[in-house]
């Protein structure tokens, strides 16, 4: 059990997802580029502001934020005072302030912990709390009465594979495989099954070609444009010596 790794037993973790944010500002960004967002949050020390600081990937996410705060309603709806976007290559940083932030209230209301960065899923927020169990349920029960049970979604992570699939959902990684399109997914998953990266190769692109009914270089084009786009971005990381 996860909470094993506590002096105190009643702490424990719980995976939260909210649908239909329709006055959230990031919420409707996600929605409308089918992208995900990263996001963080902090209220800003000695001011009743919020700084909030946001990183995406998506065609039309451009298109979108331009489209959004010419809108009134959104920046309104979700108490935005300010807003800048930075276009770094083929990612976004959104960032600015918020008067208010009820999201981030209701977590420290119920003197629960968000693990950050959390994320919007396709217009859905996804995040991890840490908690006691009797602080956890009053969360969920106040978020469920501020924005609908129906659209409240949680579980526990018990284990740490669960917790560790949860990590990686909410991470730069989910970003980078929102640049990859569904087909060079696709072959990449199946390249990895079939253990195309293992030393000696189990498989070859003809194999995986054959698996998928490709040619072998449709394969490789696939793989190569996908190794590009993730490397791309891995390698920004990577600091100069």
């Amino acid at each position: 059990m996860l909470s094993t790794m506590f002096l105190n037993q009643d702490m424990t973790f719980y995976n939260i997802r909210i649908k239909n944010l329709r006055n959230s500002f990031l919420g409707k960004l996600s929605e409308l580029s089918s992208s995900r967002i990263l996001v963080n949050v902090c209220k800003v020390p000695g001011h009743d502001y919020y700084f909030i600081a946001a990183l995406t990937y998506g065609k039309n996410v451009d298109k979108y934020i331009k489209q959004l705060m010419a809108n009134d309603y959104y920046l309104r709806k979700s108490k935005i005072a300010k807003i800048y976007v930075q276009k770094m290559d083929e990612l976004y940083i959104v960032y600015g302030l918020k008067r208010t932030c009820e999201f981030y209230k209701l977590a420290q209301d119920s003197n629960i912990y968000i693990l950050l960065p959390y994320i919007f899923d396709r217009g859905n927020r996804d995040y991890i709390i840490l908690g006691s169990r009797e602080n956890v349920k009053n969360h969920v029960e106040q978020v469920r009465k501020y924005y609908g049970s129906s659209n409240v979604e949680f579980y526990p992570i018990d284990t740490i594979e669960k917790f560790s699939l949860a990590l990686l959902k909410e991470s730069l990684l989910s970003i980078i495989l929102d640049k990859l399109t569904s087909a060079e997914q696709k072959v990449l998953k199946e390249a990895f099954r079939a253990g195309y990266f293992d030393y000696p190769k189990s498989a070859g692109q003809f194999d995986i070609g054959s698996s998928l009914g490709l040619s072998k270089v449709t394969i490789s084009i696939h793989l190569r444009k996908a190794f590009k786009k993730i490397i791309k971005d891995l390698a920004q990381l990577i600091e100069e010596p």
